[in-house]
Parts: structure tokens; sequence; C-alpha cells
């Protein structure tokens, strides 16, 4: 049977409620749930109280038809959710012999001795499914009242996915049927513009629609448009996303990093190998973190020589042989100075392309000419040197991030032939 399904997602432990962890469990569940046509209605968190996580079951179960929870089925004296499933439903907990059987091969598998406290794991409510974990030691189950089903799952992220996509999703269909919702979703990267713009530049296309929503996910400086479309036909969906998707492009498409979520630092790596080309670094505001951000990207080292990071005027003179004369009369933050380190990172690094970028983080250090959050910027190639100058002020580490990030995007932009943005030194 074709049906519209509906899930909730409840999150458990202390550690959430008490915010000393991010809880990204709730946002990856959803997204599978979605890719296979389950609607999440909605998501709750509860801490490692048995009375509160009950209630907090409960009524999720009366919200929605399925249920997906993670955390708490651990060993531990904290893990109390199979001891709240089993009160919700009224019964005891049994021991599973098959179950314990795994979790004991487990550890033969990992070449250690099951700890007596392990044994809780194979502990479930009377009269429910197991679900078996082929990654970890904690098993799932699935609980069944009057028609709405709850599973549960370790909050290990990359056991309770994998979990979760194998063996929950083939259980939810084996009870209700396969949805006949089709969701679809893109991911567009931007930056150069604030949430405010960007949200003034794109009201009308942010207006919820039958079967559409625009998110706006900041997370600074990136942020990320999110677009969802639903409906009962693939080609209809897929219709709505890209007429939406070529209303945004003619409107920012340069502030567009990728429309298939890539990350800024991998759009640009992606540009070097496709333009056959080699990048060296030299850092001085930034202390690393662009080479940080492209090594992060798997087989960067196709494209990227290294970085100098040249903190000190004497190693900006010792290594990428700025002059005396551009330090003592410019300055280390100076286009002049920007200038020499890009051209002194292309010849040090051999490479085809010489990123730099000096500046001031603050808090001191800032003068009324040069005040925090003045950097710049240079590019230099074996033909031409471009340099660029920024006012990003901020806290020092916003600083430090503004400077990385525009750095790789003046790149980017070079690479893709878009102009520069910033004043030309």
């Amino acid at each position: 049977m074709d049906t519209i399904l509906n899930a909730w997602i409840v999150t458990i432990g202390n550690e959430i409620i008490n915010g000393v962890i991010t809880d990204t469990n709730r946002e990856s569940i959803s997204r599978e749930l979605r890719t296979v046509g389950i609607s999440v209605t909605g998501m709750s968190s509860v801490g490692d109280d048995i009375p509160l996580m009950v209630k907090e079951i409960d009524l999720a179960m009366r919200r929605a038809k399925i249920v997906v929870v993670s955390g708490g089925l651990g060993p531990t004296e904290d893990d109390k959710t199979s001891e709240a499933a089993a009160k919700l439903l009224g019964v005891g907990l049994k021991l599973d012999a098959s179950q314990l059987e795994r979790i004991k091969a487990r550890f033969a598998q990992w070449g250690r001795s099951m700890s007596d406290s392990n044994m809780k794991q194979a502990f479930f409510p009377e009269g429910t499914e197991p679900i078996p974990n082929d990654y970890g030691t904690a098993p799932g189950f699935l609980i069944d009242r009057d028609g709405t089903i709850a599973l549960f799952f370790p909050g290990v992220p990359r056991e309770l996915i994998r979990m979760l996509r194998e063996q929950g999703i083939p259980r939810i269909f084996g009870k209700f049927g396969k949805s006949k919702q089709i969701f679809a979703s893109r991911t567009i990267i931007v930056y150069g513009l604030s949430e405010s713009r960007l949200g003034e530049v794109l009201q009308d296309v942010a207006i919820d629609q039958p079967g559409f929503h625009l998110a706006f996910l900041p997370r600074f400086p990136i942020i990320r448009l999110r677009l969802d479309a639903s409906g009962n036909v693939a080609e209809t969906v897929e219709e709505i996303l890209s007429k939406k998707l070529e209303i945004i492009t003619d409107r920012i498409g340069e502030n567009i990093i990728s429309v298939h979520g890539k990350s800024l630092e991998q759009v640009t790596l992606d540009l070097l190998i496709e333009r056959n080309m080699t990048l060296a670094l030299a850092e001085s505001i930034t202390g690393g973190m662009i080479g940080d951000y492209i090594t992060r990207v798997p087989g960067s080292s196709r494209v990227f020589k290294g970085a100098v990071v040249t903190y000190s005027n004497d190693m900006k003179s010792s290594l990428l042989n700025v002059s005396q004369e551009t330090l003592q009369y410019h300055g280390a933050v100076s286009p002049e100075c920007a200038r020499e380190m890009a051209i002194g990172a292309r010849l040090v690094g051999r490479s085809d392309i010489g990123l730099s970028v000096t500046g001031i983080a603050g808090p001191d250090g800032g003068t009324t000419q040069k005040p925090v959050g003045t950097f710049y910027v240079g590019l230099a190639t074996p033909s031409d040197v471009l340099i660029r100058g920024f006012f990003l002020p901020g806290q020092r580490d916003w600083v430090k991030t503004l400077a990385a990030t525009q750095s790789l995007d003046m790149l980017r932009r070079w690479l893709s032939g878009i102009r520069l943005h910033g004043a030309a030194a």
C-alpha cells in the first residue's frame, strides 16, 4: 500500500539538554527519513530521567505514527532508554540470549573481553523486536503500540544512521508500505552576503508554497540555502527546484559557491584541478587557517604545494624575500607586502599560483589608518599579480576566519573568471 508517512524524532541524553554536545542526530535522522519520503512532523529532546522519557516518548507516539528515538542504550548507569520504554508499555525487561551472543562476538572481534556491564545492552522490553547492531555493541529495538511504532537506536552517529538506513527504514516500510510522497532538496552555499541582505534579495522566493520551503542556514561566514520540495510526481518536484534555483542563481550568482552543497575549499580545489594549476600559500593574519581548510579535502595534494606561515617580519623577509624597504616604509599590513608575499609563495612553492594574506586580527595593533579588520590578499601568477584590500571588522577569531574565507573566495573568483571584490591596490 502507498501512504503518506509522518515521523517524530526524540533524542535522549543529559549531555544534549545541558548543551555539553551539539545534537546532530536529529538532523541526520530527518535527512535519512526525508530521503525515502517520510515527512518529519517534529523533534524533541529529553534528559536521562525515566518519568520524563516515558512522557516524551508517549507524547511523540500520539503525534506521529512513526517515532525514531536515539540515545541511552549504552552500558552505564545513565543509559535508561530501555527501562523507560518498558515502563511506557507496562512490561518488564527480558534478556535476549541471541543479542547477548552478538555483543560478545563484537568484543571478541575487537580482541577484548566483554565487561559485565555490557550485559545490560541485551535486555529489552518484553514483546519488543530487537534491531541488531552490526557496527557497535548496543542493539536497538522496535515497539508497536496500537499500530504506532517507535524505533530505538544508539546515539553513536555512525551506528545510528547505518542501522536506521539498513534495518529501521525497511521495518517501517514493512509495517506501513512505502510513502507516495517524493522529497527532493538542494543545498546552495553562499558567501559575501549577510543573512539579512540575502533575505531581502530572496524575499519572494522564501515565501512558503505548497510543496516548497526555503531555509536560511547561516554558519559563519557561510550561509547555506536549503531548498526542499515535495509532491507525488518526481518530475514535478524537480521542476519546482529547478525554477527556484534559476531565480536564485540569476539574483546572487557570483556569491554562490556551489549549488550542490560543496564547500568553498572543495570548489576552489576542483577549479585548480580543472585548470591544471598548482597553489602555494603565504599566510600571516590567518596563521595557517587557509592551509587547514584546503587539506581537509581528500586529494588536495594533487594541486596544493604547501603553505608558509610568516607571522613575523623576519620570517617574511627570510622565507618569502619580502624587502626591508617594503616592511620599513609600507609595513607588514600593506598591499606592497601582500604582493611580495604572494610572489614569494609562488616561487618558494614552485607553483602556478601564489596566494597571500596579511592583516590585523586585533584586538590590539590597529591604527586610524589601518584599523583592526584590515587585511590584504595577494594573488600571483607567472604573468600578473593582483592585490585586493578588505576591511571586515569583528572579534579576533571572526577577522581571521573572514580573512581566510575571503582569500579563498578571491582565488575562486579568479579561477572562475568572476570580477574580484575589494579595493584594488
